[in-house]
C-alpha cells in the first residue's frame, strides 16, 4: 500500500476550500490548511470547516485590510492581487518543506510556486475559472462588449502564467473550463475534470418534493448575481415571450439598480440574497431553474437546482454538459441564444408532467455529486 501524500491546502477567501479541506482531512491527507478566515467543527456555514483546529491557519486581517483598500476606492482586481500575495508569503517556509503537495488556488499560487519549485515539492492548481484569454475569446466570438474591463494588472496577469506552467496538474470543475486551456498543450495535458459537490440540504429539498402533480403553469427560478456575465439580458429577452403564457420567473440574487429596474419593469419577482437554507426554500417551491451564464468554471446552483428536483435549462458554457444529460434532466443551450432559451422554456410550458419528470431524473442524478465524491476523485486522480 502507497503512503498518503501529505498535501498543504492554501487559499486566502473560501470558495470550496474548506469542503476540500474535509475530504483530505478524512483521507488522511491533510497537514494544514491556510485560509483568510475559518471556523474548526461541525456546521453549515461557508466558512465552517470539519477539521481540527490545529490543521487551520488563518489571517483575519488580510481580508479586513482589502475590504478597507477597496472601500477606499482601489480598483478590485489590484486589491485582491494585493491580498493574495500577502497571504502567500505568510505560510512559513517550514510548513511547505514539510509536505508533500501543496494545493493553491488560481490568482493566489504564483508565490506558492516559486516556493514548491525551491523546495521540491509538488504543486496542484485548483482552476476555478476559465482562462482570461479564453473569456475575451468568447466575448469577441458572442459580439458582447463586457461592461466591466477584462484587462488586468500585469502582476496578475504574469501570476496566472507562472501558476499554471509551475502546476504538476491542474483541476477544474468543468469540461468547458479545461477546454479553456486548448491553446496550450502543455497545459491542457495536465488539466483534469472534477465536477464539484453539493450541499445536502438541496438534497433533503429534492427528496421532499411531491413529483405526482405537476403544476398547471410553471414557475421558473434563477439563483446567481445580476453581472453582464451571467446572461441576464438574455433572460430579460426570453422572458418577455414567456409571460404571457402565465408562468413566473423568481430571482435569487443582487444587481445594480439599473439591472433591477430592467427586471421589475419586465414583471420579474426579485428575492434579493438569500443563504444556503433560503435558496433552497425557493428552490423547493420552483419548477424550473434557468442559468444563461455566458461562461462559468462550473456554476454550482445548476447541481443544486438539480438535487432540488428541479430540471435545469443551462448554457453550454457552463458545468452543465458535465452533470446532466440533454433532454433527460434539463436542456443545454447555446450561450448568448435568447431564442433557444425561449424555446425550451416554451416547451415546458407546454409539457408540465415531463417538466416534474425531468426534476425528478435530475435529483437522482445530483445525488451522484457529493462532496465526498469530490474528495475521492481528487484523492486518487491528483494525489495518488
Amino acid at each position: 500500500m502507497s503512503k498518503q501524500p501529505k498535501v498543504l491546502l492554501a487559499h486566502p477567501g473560501i470558495q470550496h476550500a474548506p469542503r476540500l479541506a474535509e475530504q483530505l482531512e478524512r483521507q488522511g491527507m491533510l497537514a494544514r490548511f491556510w485560509t483568510g478566515w475559518a471556523k474548526a467543527g461541525a456546521g453549515t456555514g461557508k466558512r465552517q470547516v470539519a477539521i481540527p483546529s490545529e490543521k487551520i491557519r488563518t489571517r483575519p486581517w488580510v481580508e479586513w485590510i482589502a475590504l478597507c483598500l477597496q472601500k477606499s476606492g482601489l480598483k478590485g482586481e489590484q486589491v485582491w492581487a494585493f491580498r493574495n500575495r500577502l497571504f502567500q508569503k505568510l505560510i512559513p517556509e517550514s510548513e511547505i518543506r514539510q509536505v508533500d503537495v501543496v494545493v493553491g488556488f488560481d490568482t493566489a499560487a504564483d508565490i506558492l510556486a516559486d516556493r514548491c519549485c525551491r523546495a521540491g515539492i509538488a504543486l496542484v492548481l485548483d482552476q476555478t475559472t476559465p482562462r482570461r484569454s479564453f473569456k475575451k475569446k468568447i466575448f469577441q466570438e458572442l459580439g458582447i462588449r463586457p461592461q466591466n474591463n477584462l484587462c488586468s494588472p500585469k502582476i496578475v496577469i504574469e501570476g496566472e502564467k507562472k501558476e499554471q506552467e509551475a502546476a504538476t496538474k491542474i483541476v477544474v470543475a468543468s469540461s468547458f473550463c479545461r477546454k479553456s486551456f486548448e491553446a496550450d498543450a502543455n497545459l491542457h495535458h495536465k488539466t483534469r475534470v472534477i465536477p464539484y459537490g453539493l450541499s445536502a440540504s438541496f438534497l433533503s429539498a429534492g427528496h421532499d418534493r411531491d413529483y405526482s402533480k405537476p403544476r398547471e403553469r410553471l414557475r421558473f427560478i434563477y439563483v446567481g448575481n445580476l453581472g453582464w456575465h451571467k446572461g441576464i439580458k438574455i433572460l430579460l429577452q426570453a422572458w418577455s415571450s414567456i409571460i404571457s403564457s402565465g408562468a413566473s420567473l423568481r430571482v435569487v440574487g443582487r444587481g445594480s439598480d439599473i439591472v433591477e429596474g430592467e427586471l421589475r419593469r419586465a414583471g420579474i419577482e426579485l428575492v434579493g440574497q438569500l443563504d444556503t437554507a433560503g435558496v433552497a426554500k425557493e428552490m423547493s417551491e420552483a419548477d424550473v431553474l434557468l442559468f444563461p451564464s455566458f461562461f462559468e468554471g462550473f456554476g454550482r446552483v445548476i447541481l443544486e437546482g438539480m438535487a432540488a428536483g428541479l430540471p435545469v435549462i443551462a448554457t453550454a458554457n457552463t458545468g452543465g454538459p458535465d452533470v446532466m444529460e440533454e433532454g433527460k434532466e434539463g436542456f443545454i443551450v447555446p450561450a448568448g441564444s435568447a431564442g433557444a432559451l425561449r424555446e425550451k422554456m416554451e416547451w415546458l410550458c407546454a409539457n408540465p408532467r415531463r417538466a416534474v419528470e425531468m426534476g425528478r431524473q435530475a435529483h437522482g442524478q445530483a445525488s451522484n455529486f457529493t462532496w465526498e465524491r469530490y474528495g475521492q476523485r481528487y484523492g486518487e486522480e491528483i494525489l495518488g
